[in-house]
């Protein structure tokens, strides 16, 4: 006599899944069906019929459960709350290391020749991740807004060194513009991940 297996026995996780959305969250699912497999998506159909939000196949025709296309958008929409918990991590976890680099450079001037400009320096890179790490736990718009500001004052500090110097190699300022374009996209990245 042969035995089942568990494997055979088991419930697809999608249609433990699909069988717990709401309503209105099927409907969702029904209309970006396309973006799912193939048998999520006719079980999400069979629960949709089931549950009588569509009386035939025919229905999802309809404009309610048709997908728009993505437009182009400079920030990608995350629709997914896992991933878009991941990205917010993963952007604060990098604002809150960068905001080292500041604490390094301003301990060697510390170090080296006990300046003021150094002092403040380190306080920069302090208070930047102190916040980053904030938003780690809360994304909200009053520390992105004190983000933004800060990051303001690095570029007119930029701005004042390349000034000071007798000769700008152009590497330094693509470099600089690289990267502090890189910490601004991150910051406005974040900003549409808020909570």
């Amino acid at each position: 006599m042969t035995e089942i297996s568990n494997e055979e026995n088991k419930i697809p996780e999608f249609k433990q899944i699909i069988e717990k959305h709401s309503d209105e969250e099927l409907r969702k699912v029904l209309k970006k069906r396309k973006l799912y497999q193939k048998e999520a998506a006719e079980f999400a159909v069979e629960e949709a019929l089931k549950r009588g939000l569509i009386f035939s196949e025919q229905d999802l025709f309809a404009s309610e459960f048709q997908h728009e296309p993505e437009s182009f958008s400079f920030f990608p929409a995350i629709e997914n709350e896992k991933t878009r918990a991941k990205f917010k991590k993963s952007i604060t976890r990098w604002l809150t290391i960068s905001g080292a680099l500041p604490m390094v450079w301003g301990g060697i001037m510390i170090f080296k020749t006990q300046s003021i400009e150094g002092i403040l320096i380190f306080l920069f890179g302090v208070t930047w991740s102190l916040i980053s790490f904030k938003l780690m736990r809360s994304v909200n718009m009053k520390l992105i807004t004190v983000l933004l500001l800060l990051l303001i004052l690095v570029v007119g500090y930029f701005v004042k060194i390349f000034i000071a110097m007798n000769y700008v190699k152009w590497i330094d300022v693509l470099f600089s513009v690289i990267a502090l374009g890189y910490i601004a996209y991150s910051i406005g990245f974040l900003s549409r991940l808020k909570d």
